[in-house]
């Protein structure tokens, strides 16, 4: 695989300037007493001062090996938290989301911005913007933030990002978000990206948060398997599948595979996916039933050298039995026939292989 080596500059470019957190101290006058004889009217003036919120990120968490697989030295800086993972495991997201356990923002938004009375787009930047990454996996990060300020109304987010090369030619990837946090996916390895984040409501988008910058770690060399003839190439199709058979609901992408079949994925997100098999693109997509397992094997079929996690294998008890491919053993050709239930063939509802679709390509 062709790796995109980070590139190193004197300087940044003032406008990915990173902001400081400024704190303002307020110190109270010491009490005193006065009295007088004197009966006066005063009027008095309130002023409300908005006073930038503190940063209360949580202490930063490092990486448990400073090195990764290739002895590249991981990215470090203090807005980086990273978690770990079983390193025989497959990357997954979707743990890495749920070990993270984030807020839900709609329900605070409903309660705060009845309060705010505000007619206007939000008024301050979102705070304590953090990146966390998973150790040992490149291809992804999870951007979180501080929820609002009580005073702000706010409907959601807009989470910018954009790798080196489209930051100089400002070229920023959006998306929307309506929490504290987004995942982004599909990262080159040995690569520098760059993220921002907008509040937005009914009125419009709000101040930009300070830029966050990270540099992925290096690609697993003991995972990609590469076929004849280079690189996999998925190409967004949509094809015919029972939509029983997946759990996964997401996009659709397809690749020519080495032995004249075509496997199809259907994204749950780009480390978890429901796997197909077909002999055309015109023709329907099946499952892919395991004789010996729950289908850990399969994940030959992405290109990856090792076994994933899979979805529970008792899937398929709950379904009528159905036409599909199967298999016993890694390497081995697949059979067409009846897979399911009441058959030696069980199939799942996601693979998790480590394998980004549709990841650089």
């Amino acid at each position: 695989m062709e790796m995109d080596h980070m590139l190193t500059v004197s300087m940044v470019p003032d406008a990915l300037a990173l902001e400081k957190e400024m704190f303002i101290k307020t110190t109270l006058p010491p009490s005193t007493t006065s009295t007088t004889t004197t009966t006066t009217t005063t009027m008095t003036t309130t002023t409300t001062t908005t006073i930038p919120p503190p940063d209360t990120r949580v202490a930063n968490r490092g990486p448990l090996s400073e090195f990764d697989l290739s002895g590249k030295k991981r990215f470090t800086a203090p807005h980086v938290n990273y978690i770990q993972k079983d390193p025989g495991a497959p990357c997954s997201l979707t743990e890495a989301l749920e070990y993270l356990q984030f807020d839900i923002l709609e329900d605070v938004i409903k309660k705060d911005s009845m309060a705010a009375n505000q007619n206007q787009p939000p008024k301050h930047k979102p705070h304590n913007l953090t990146v966390v990454a998973m150790e040992g996996c490149h291809s992804f990060i999870i951007l979180d933030w501080a929820q609002p300020l009580k005073d702000d109304m706010v409907s959601g987010y807009m989470v910018h990002s954009a790798s080196y090369d489209d930051v100089l030619n400002n070229r920023w990837a959006t998306k929307a978000s309506e929490g504290t946090h987004l995942a982004v996916e599909n990262l080159k390895p040995n690569s520098r990206y760059y993220f921002k984040v907008q509040a937005k409501n009914v009125f419009g988008l709000g101040p930009f948060s300070e830029t966050l910058t990270y540099v992925t770690e290096s690609d697993d060399p003991f995972l990609i398997e590469r076929p004849p003839g280079g690189e996999p190439i998925w190409i967004p199709f949509t094809f015919k599948y029972n939509p029983i058979h997946s759990s996964c609901k997401g996009s659709q992408y397809v690749k020519r595979t080495w032995y004249r079949k075509f496997v199809g994925v259907v994204l749950c997100n780009s480390l978890r996916y429901k796997i197909f098999m077909g002999d055309g693109l015109r023709e329907p997509f099946y499952s892919i039933g395991d004789t010996l397992g729950q289908g850990e094997d399969h994940c030959q079929f992405v290109d990856s050298y090792r076994d994933g996690r899979t979805g529970p294998v008792d899937y398929s008890f709950n379904l009528p039995s159905a036409q599909g491919y199967y298999r016993a053993f890694r390497q081995e050709p697949v059979t067409f026939g009846v897979i399911g239930r009441r058959t030696a063939h069980q199939f799942v509802g996601w693979y998790e292989c480590g394998v980004p679709i549709p990841g650089k390509w």
